[in-house]
Formats: structure tokens, C-alpha cells, sequence
């Protein structure tokens, strides 16, 4: 994945010229694509162009470099697109000095839908006189005769001048989560953000739909978790589509708040969900001639509820539910496999060990571990954090990291990634992830290169530290999104654990991986000895893929493909698009992603409901 270096220089323009740029360039690519001239829109883009095609083309995500536009044209035909127009609801065309481009947003119309997309110009450097996109989006927006019920849209909610019916709102409400006179047409297992994000975009597209929630309530997938967890996320960033957090809300939400927060939503937004409930194991099956999903759902009461679908939705994120098994040894938390799928290394001698040994998802806090020794086996997000509550409260604590880290401070590092987009007075939301959407991750990287160099030298003091401490660096050169979108982790947000670290109040055991458990501790490979009370494995998630196995079979597990990390056009794999299995789909991502995509993803399920686009 890469791109060539960028013209350096553009020149001064003045402050009337973006807009007069931008209309001439849509001009010429209206133009373009309505003679289908792909020799005319080849010289649309610098060399070093991208195009993003977001449902436009052939309902996929599609990164196109110059060089690759001719083949893909004649695999997947030009889009029909006009009435390309300065979009009015966004920010004007800029210029924009640091990087030299001139950007603006546009709308769009195809023969189904209404689309929005944006544009970064640079002067061709064979060409001074002409302007040529780096990038070029076109994002689908809406579907012309099936926009959201909403606004204008809105249900009347009475009937004026009838006689009045035996039902009110909350009888009719009850039915519809219920599912008393029809079946769903979306079932979303998992009910976490991204379960959330999905059910109110389809909801507002009029598609019925079933969230089935493992936890007895919802939220606990946040709410049992270890008592310190907040979001490292600022809170610009993480909004949920259609409903603002309060403006007093703090930057970074506790996990009870969020967990609250989804308890408001899901009943603001009239949403279905059906709390403490699973499918059945060896239920689901799948009619390939009529396009229907059944399965059997057991819910809290023991009853078996038998449904159909014509989409399933797999979302069930990093969530776990978690008892205590003496079978395999005292007090060793295990996790229910019809929910998240921890990774838990097997480990020779667990059954010996006299303490407790916990996945982080399980962990429910520090409390009790005061003056006793504490090890964490992981370096990210949920073991820094663990292991400062621990040290918090007086536990002995040591951090077990076996290879390398990512780190980048929440304080100086993630508002250089996140501002001036997600910040305070910042644009509206919508517009920052129509920024964030319009950038080919390929054509992004060498800007976060540069990017992450800056934030490299603002976080100097602490790396340096760190590295004196025998913290072993990540040195991935484009940071933390790249890493996040191709590993899906691998790094951790400082927002304390790293001067502890420093300070050495949180020991750390670097590069050696674990032998086996002992009857008082952990013994590694270099035949050294940790002594341990509690050892909580920070150990990440296996795949979606995996859970998929454990939840529906493996009929529809092997027919879905690789879920994360990058395609051969450096689009995210599997997740938000078509997984190889009719009517299948997996959802998911942190709350940026979730509410970007469940857009997209509520958009295809929608098409394929009314017949505009193809099951697979």
C-alpha cells in the first residue's frame, strides 16, 4: 500500500478561487461520466489519483488508483451520475495550505439515489493551469423512493376524526417488540454500539428489526466490566447517529455512562430488543431459493421462540458473558462461546495455579487485590488500564508485554488525529465522517506518515521514557489508524498507565513468553518466575469469523471470508459489506466506524429488501 510524494507546491491562490476551482472540475466530471468517456475521466485525476466508490458503481467499497481506473470501468461499467452540485449544507471549498489542495463537498444524483462525495484538487505538475483531483469520492447518500421516515416524513401518531382504537402507543409498541403478527426482516445478534447504530438506520428505512441482546441488560457489555474503563475517545468523535450526547457530557464517558446511554437510545429510538436471549445452538438454517433465514431463539424464560429473516447481522463485538467453571480450576473465569470470543492462549499448568486467572473482559475491577501481586499478559488499551486501577489500589502490579506497543498520548497525540474534525466548534459530525470516508486509506497513508512524525516528536518525552523503562515501541510509521485498521489493535491511548510505567510503579516483563503457570505464579521461557495472586489476560478477541462458527455453524462460517484488515485496494475487509454468505453480514468497529458504516450498511440491506440490488 502506498502512493507517490504530492506536488509540494500549488502556489498562492485567492480566496475566490476554490469555488470557481471545484465547479470547473465538476463541471468536466459531469461531463465525463455522462458520456461514459473513461479516457476523460482518467484525466480528471493527478497521477498519484484515487477514486472511492462507496455503492456507487456495483454496491461494494472500491479504492481505485489511476492507473486501475480503465480495468475497473470495464468490470463494473461507468456509474450513471449528474447534477453534480456544490453541496450548500457543507462547509465551502478551501484551500488548504499545509498540503497544498483545494478541497470541496459536492452532491450527486444516480438513476436510484442521491449521493454526496468530496474532492481534493492539486495542480497537475505537468500542467500548472490545470487542477486534478488527488482524490475523488462518491458515496451514496439516500435511495430515491425509499428515503428515511423521517422530518416531513414523520408518522402523523394519531388518528384524528376515527374512532379512537383499543390500542394506544404503548400496547402497539409492545407488539412491535414482540413480534406479535410478523416476523423481522433484520436480526442483529450482539447489541453493543454498533447493534444500536444498525437498528436505527434501518428503523428510519422502515425495515423491521430484532436486536438480540445476550446480556440481561442492556449495556452490561459495558457495565461489568472493570470499574475504571472510559472511552479514549474524545467525545466529538463518538456520537450516535440522530441523538447528540447532552453538552455537559465529559470528553471521555465512563463505561456506566455509556452503558446507560444505550438504554436511553434504544428506547428513544423505538427500538427492538430482546435482553437476556441467544440463538439456539444448531438452529439457523438457510433457504437459498427463497432468501429466508430460520432460527430459534431461547429467551430469559426458557421459551423458544421460532423466527425468520431474510438478514442476519452478526455484531456481537468484544461483549462476554462469564461464570465460574471448578472443573477446570478454582476460581478460572471461562466465557459463554454464543457471545464474544476471547482469545485465551492455552497455557501448561493452569490447573496448578492457586490464584485467580481472568480475561480482561471478565475482570470487574481492582478491589480485594490491595497488597497482593497482580500480572497483566498485554500491552493495549484494557491491560494499561488494568494494570493502573491496580496499582491504584495498592496491588503489586507487572505487565507482561510479549512484543511491541503503539503508544500515543490522549493528551498531546489523538487531538492532532482527531482535530479540527471531532473537536469542540468543530463542523457538524456528518461532514467530518464524510471527510473521513472520502480518503483512500492508500492515498491517506503517506499524510499519516508524516502525521504520526509530529506526534512522535510532541510525545518525545514520554516515548523516551518508556524505552528507558524496557517498554518495547511499536515503530509502525503510519500510527495508530493505519494499525487499527489493519490490525484492529496493538496500541494503547496513554491517558496514564505510561507514566506509571515510566516511574516503574508499573513493572514491566518484556519479550518473554510464558512457559507455564506454577503453583504460586508464571514461569517464562528465560526460566525466570513471576509470583502472582491474580493474572488477568489482556489477550485481545479472536476473529468474528470464529464467533460466527460458535454461534451459527460452520455452513455459514466457511462461506464468509476474511472479517478486518486490508483488501488488495486497502478496503477493510469483510465488515459493513457483502461477507460471501447471502443475507449475512457482519457489523462492528469503534463508534467512529460503527456510525459511519452502519449508513452503508443499512443502505444495501435496504436495496436488497426492495429489490435494487442483487443478495451477493
Amino acid at each position: 500500500m502506498s502512493a507517490e510524494p504530492l506536488n509540494p507546491s500549488a502556489g498562492v491562490i485567492d480566496a475566490t478561487q476554490p469555488e470557481t476551482v471545484v465547479r470547473d472540475f465538476l463541471r468536466r466530471a459531469e461531463e465525463s461520466f455522462t458520456a461514459k468517456n473513461v479516457e476523460a475521466i482518467e484525466k480528471l485525476f493527478l497521477p498519484n489519483g484515487y477514486l472511492r466508490d462507496l455503492l456507487i458503481s456495483d454496491w461494494d467499497f472500491a479504492s481505485i488508483p489511476k492507473c486501475d481506473l480503465k480495468q475497473f470501468f470495464s468490470d463494473k461499467g461507468v456509474p450513471s451520475i449528474n447534477k453534480l452540485t456544490i453541496n450548500e449544507t457543507k462547509s465551502p471549498p478551501v484551500f488548504v495550505e499545509p498540503t497544498q489542495w483545494i478541497q470541496g463537498f459536492f452532491t450527486f444524483e444516480t438513476p436510484i439515489a442521491l449521493g454526496e462525495g468530496m474532492v481534493r484538487l492539486q495542480k497537475d505538475p505537468n500542467d500548472q493551469d490545470s487542477w486534478k483531483a488527488l482524490t475523488l469520492s462518491l458515496t451514496m447518500d439516500s435511495l430515491k423512493k425509499y428515503p428515511e421516515i423521517a422530518k416531513t416524513a414523520r408518522p402523523l401518531g394519531a388518528t384524528h376524526g376515527t374512532p379512537p382504537s383499543a390500542k394506544n402507543w404503548l400496547d402497539n409498541r409492545n407488539d412491535q417488540v414482540n413480534f406479535e403478527h410478523d416476523d423481522p426482516q433484520v436480526i442483529i445478534v450482539g447489541a453493543g454500539h454498533s447493534a444500536l447504530m444498525l437498528a436505527a438506520r434501518l428503523k428510519r428505512l422502515g425495515l423491521r428489526t430484532l436486536i438480540l441482546a445476550r446480556e440481561k441488560r442492556l449495556g452490561d457489555s459495558w457495565r461489568l466490566r472493570y470499574k475504571t474503563l472510559v472511552l479514549h475517545d474524545h467525545i466529538w468523535a463518538d456520537y450516535f447517529p440522530y441523538l447528540k450526547y447532552p453538552d455537559d457530557w465529559p470528553v471521555f464517558i465512563p463505561k456506566d455512562k455509556i452503558a446507560n446511554w444505550f438504554e436511553s437510545y434504544a428506547s428513544i429510538m423505538e427500538l427492538n430488543v430482546w435482553t437476556d436471549s441467544s440463538v439456539v445452538p444448531d438452529s439457523t438454517t438457510y433457504d437459498e431459493a427463497i432468501g429466508t433465514w430460520t432460527l430459534q431463539v431461547r429467551r430469559g424464560d426458557g421459551t423458544v421462540r421460532e423466527l425468520k429473516s431474510h438478514h442476519i447481522v452478526q455484531a456481537t463485538g468484544h461483549s462476554c458473558v462469564f461464570y465460574l467453571n471448578p472443573l477446570l480450576a478454582p476460581k478460572l473465569i471461562v466465557f459463554d462461546r454464543n457471545s464474544g470470543e476471547p482469545n485465551i492462549p492455552k497455557f501448561e499448568g493452569i490447573k496448578d495455579f492457586e490464584g485467580t486467572i481472568t480475561h480482561s473482559s471478565a475482570h470487574k475491577g481492582g478491589e480485594g487485590w490491595s497488597g497482593k501481586k497482580a500480572v497483566v499478559v498485554g500491552c493495549c488499551n484494557s491491560g494499561h488500564d488494568i494494570a493502573e486501577e491496580f496499582y491504584a489500589i495498592g496491588a503489586d502490579i507487572t505487565m507482561v508485554q510479549r512484543s511491541s506497543t503503539l503508544i500515543i498520548s490522549c493528551e498531546k497525540g489523538v487531538p492532532l488525529l482527531l482535530e479540527p474534525l471531532y473537536a469542540e466548534g468543530g463542523p457538524a459530525t456528518e461532514e467530518a465522517d464524510l471527510t473521513i470516508v472520502s480518503f483512500p486509506i492508500a492515498a491517506f497513508e503517506p499524510y499519516l506518515v508524516g502525521l504520526h512524525k509530529i506526534i512522535n516528536e510532541v510525545d518525545k518525552d514520554l516515548l523516551q521514557g518508556l524505552k528507558r523503562s524496557g517498554f518495547k515501541l511499536n515503530d509502525d510509521p503510519a500510527g495508530l489508524l493505519i494499525k487499527y485498521w489493519r490490525d484492529g489493535g496493538g496500541y494503547y491511548i496513554n491517558v496514564g498507565c505510561s507514566e506509571l510505567i515510566i516511574d516503574g510503579k508499573v513493572k514491566i516483563k518484556q519479550g518473554q513468553e510464558i512457559d507455564r503457570f506454577e503453583k504460586k505464579g508464571i514461569l517464562f521461557k528465560d526460566g525466570s518466575v513471576l509470583d502472582a495472586d491474580i493474572v488477568v489476560l489482556a489477550t485481545g478477541y479472536t476473529s468474528m469469523r470464529e464467533t460466527c462458527r460458535n454461534i451459527f455453524g460452520p455452513k455459514v462460517a466457511d462461506r464468509t471470508g476474511t472479517v478486518w484488515g486490508f483488501d488488495k485496494q486497502s478496503e477493510i475487509q469483510g465488515i459493513w459489506r457483502r461477507s460471501g454468505h447471502p443475507g449475512f453480514w457482519y457489523m462492528g468497529g469503534n463508534l467512529v466506524l460503527s456510525r459511519i458504516y452502519s449508513h452503508f450498511l443499512a443502505l444495501q440491506i435496504k436495496a436488497i429488501e426492495e429489490g435494487l440490488a442483487p443478495k451477493l
